[in-house]
């Protein structure tokens, strides 16, 4: 069940920018594409360079470092790239806020799945 958590002000989040911000302890990318938030996990799949220094473009994030670019719809690298595809998350606005929904966060984490060792 979707759990949507207020992160931002819709005005904090210009367009062509990536902002970050904190949910539930992981950190996550923000755009905006046509009007509509984008979330996804904030570092880059390929050698985990932050995309809070990437620039949006029509419907792609590019990676300041290596520059691959990833779809903000589905996720998918550009093509030359053998690296995972972005992790996306749902993203409303709600008002003036944004909104995103932790439940998919902790679903897919950004950055995986947390190990917890049990030494008892």
């Amino acid at each position: 069940m979707a759990d949507f958590r207020d992160v931002l002000a819709l005005a904090a989040l210009p367009a062509g920018k990536v902002v970050t911000v904190t949910l539930d302890g992981h950190v996550i990318g923000l755009a905006l594409l046509d009007g509509m938030p984008r979330a996804f996990q904030s570092l880059c799949p390929h050698d985990k360079a932050s995309l809070k220094d990437g620039r949006v473009e029509g419907c792609e994030v590019h990676c300041p470092r290596h520059f691959a670019r990833f779809d903000l719809g589905t996720g998918r690298v550009s093509a030359g790239w053998r690296v995972n595809d972005l992790k996306l998350y749902p993203a409303r606005i709600a008002g003036d806020r944004v909104e995103v929904d932790a439940e998919a966060v902790r679903q897919n984490p950004p950055d995986g799945a947390k190990k917890v060792w049990d030494f008892t």
